[in-house]
Formats: C-alpha cells, sequence, structure tokens
C-alpha cells in the first residue's frame, strides 16, 4: 500500500435481505482515497453510492450484510474490528454529514447540548472547555452568531445554517477522511456554493481527505480532484475530473455527462431497452441502456481494465466502440 493512501476499498459486495429475496446493491465496488484527497463518487439513484460509503463506518441496517472485499484504513480492515475499534473508529478518525441536516439532529435538544456532548466524548475535555470549543467551531464554520445558534434548537436554523452545524460536529474531532453524503441537496444554489467552498476551505487547511457523494456532475467538476462512476453497484469508470469530463470512456460516463444542463438546451439521449436473461445480474449494469452494446455484452460481466495511469475502466469495448467515441462528448 502506498505510504498516502488512506483507504482503500476493494471488491466490495454488499446486499440487503427483505421478504422478497436478496438485493445486491453493491458489487465488486472498488476505490482508493489518498491523503488530502477530495474524491467524489457519483451515479444516478440506486447506485450504490451512498450504500458503498455507510458500509465504510459498518452503518448499514440490520437487514444489510457485506458478503465480500475488504475496506482498508491505513491498511486495517475496518470490516474485521470489533465494538470497541469501531466506537474509535467513527467520529474521530472518519466522520460523516449527511444530506438531511434536520433528520440527522436531534429535534429535542439543542444545537449546543448535542456539539457539547460529542466534543466532551470525543476529546475528553470539561464542560466549559468543550462550549468553548463548540464555539470556536461555529465560527469556523462561518456561522457569526455562534452563541445564538449554540441555544438554538435544529428547526430554527436555516437549511445552510444545519449543514454548517453538521460540518462544524464532523470536525470536532479532527479526522484525517470527511465523508460527506448529497451536502449540498434541497440546498438554494448560492447555499449550496458557500457549502462546497467551506469544505474546500476546510479540506486546504487540515489536509484531510474528502468523499463526496452526490448526483451532481457540476458539483464534483468544481470541487473534486480524483472521481469514480457508480452504476448499478458497479464502479464502472475512475480516474480524474479530467480524464472522466473531457476523456469519459464508459458509455454510461457518456451518458451523464450528455445529460448535464447545456446553454442553448438540446435533447436528451434516448437510450435503448433490452429484453435481459434471468442472469442479466452478473452483466454489465449499463447493458439495456447502452448504444454500444455487443454480443460480448450480453454473455460475461466486462473486467475492470486499466487504460491509462489511475484511469479505470469496466467495458468490453473500451479501445473499441466506447473508447473510439470520446470525441463527441468533446467542445470541438
Amino acid at each position: 500500500m502506498n505510504q498516502d493512501t488512506v483507504l482503500e476499498v476493494k471488491n466490495l459486495q454488499v446486499s440487503f435481505y427483505t421478504d422478497l429475496g436478496e438485493t445486491q446493491a453493491v458489487k465488486d465496488a472498488e476505490f482508493t482515497l489518498e491523503k488530502g484527497d477530495f474524491f467524489g463518487i457519483v451515479g444516478e439513484s440506486g447506485s450504490g453510492k451512498s450504500v458503498t460509503t455507510k458500509t465504510i463506518l459498518r452503518l448499514g441496517p440490520k437487514n444489510c450484510k457485506v458478503k465480500g472485499g475488504e475496506i482498508l484504513f491505513h491498511g486495517k480492515d475496518i470490516l474485521k474490528m470489533n465494538d470497541s475499534e469501531l466506537r474509535s473508529l467513527r467520529g474521530k478518525e472518519i466522520a460523516m454529514i449527511f444530506q438531511d441536516s434536520l433528520s440527522a439532529l436531534n429535534p429535542v435538544y439543542r444545537v449546543g447540548n448535542k456539539m457539547v456532548e460529542l466534543i466532551r466524548r470525543n476529546n475528553g475535555v470539561s464542560r466549559e472547555e468543550a462550549r468553548r470549543q463548540a464555539l470556536d467551531l461555529l465560527k469556523a464554520v462561518g456561522i457569526t452568531d455562534a452563541e445564538n445558534s449554540l441555544r438554538s434548537y435544529p428547526h430554527e436554523l436555516s437549511g445552510g445554517m444545519r449543514q454548517r452545524v453538521m460540518i462544524a460536529m464532523a470536525m470536532s474531532s479532527h479526522p484525517q477522511v470527511l465523508i460527506a453524503d448529497e451536502p449540498t441537496t434541497a440546498l438554494d444554489v448560492t447555499i449550496q456554493a458557500q457549502i462546497l467552498h467551506l469544505l474546500l476551505d476546510l479540506q486546504k487547511k487540515t489536509g484531510m481527505s474528502i468523499i463526496l457523494i452526490t448526483h451532481d456532475l457540476g458539483v464534483v467538476a468544481q470541487t473534486c480532484r480524483k472521481v469514480a462512476v457508480m452504476c448499478g453497484g458497479y464502479v464502472v469508470e475512475s480516474g480524474t475530473v479530467e480524464e472522466i469530463f473531457l476523456e469519459p470512456v464508459h458509455p454510461y460516463t457518456k451518458a451523464l455527462i450528455a445529460s448535464m444542463p447545456k446553454v442553448g438546451g438540446g435533447a436528451f439521449e434516448q437510450f435503448l431497452e433490452r429484453d435481459l436473461s434471468e442472469h442479466s445480474e452478473s452483466l454489465c449494469p449499463f447493458l439495456n441502456r447502452c448504444k454500444y452494446a455487443q454480443d460480448i455484452c450480453e454473455n460475461s460481466l466486462p473486467p475492470c481494465s486499466e487504460i491509462g495511469p489511475g484511469h479505470l475502466v469496466r467495458c468490453h469495448l473500451c479501445g473499441k466502440g466506447a473508447g473510439d467515441g470520446r470525441k463527441e462528448n468533446s467542445n470541438e
């Protein structure tokens, strides 16, 4: 493992079990997070983004089971940690902020009560010192009236202020990794920009690594250095932001980029719909919508290939139909 590697997800497989049977949410997902990286995970709803990242902290519900793979934090497998080790990891070494700040904050407690409780538990300081740290953290995330915010209940704060509180709480133990799950969802455009700039500023000041989960490619382009594209539980393409946006290879990545709003409008691409066999679960997750699909695609799952340094693609046709179409997404 590279000495700069903080987190490594290898061949992760996660399933949910209900009365209707097993649903595979994550299938053989892989990515690497380096120290000080701003890493994006993108994909449509149901692609496995949030399940993958919540599994890093083993936050899945009771009917969720990890069927295989490894999640290595500085070389140690999180999936094999005992309860004591997990408690030391969660919120301290790896913190997470969720998209619905109103649900994440307890509505019957004032913001200050929860922040002081969290800081005392993580940092082992007195109540007075914890309150002082809470005030400093709120000011650091751009809340000017920190005293009043500490005395407020969550519903008395705006969505943007609640998200800032969540970021302050996540930063209270100086984590090495911060996972941000759709942190700008339901916020207006101006507040979204403020939250993204705040995360970038904190990342630069602290040197922590950030994983940003989103369906918004525009957000990724503004913030991230590397990105993994997920579809149907698989990471179908990963690389630098420049590679993904300027030289996309996987047809699904191309479709995501083509769906971004453009000046002057334009029609959305119409996808094919194929009738797949009962074994389609073990095939490419984009097969039924892919205009490049050939016979080989209907017979086997494509391997993950490295087509350039760090640029990985899971597609039978990389270098053929999909690879030859790079220029169609350029600005030429």
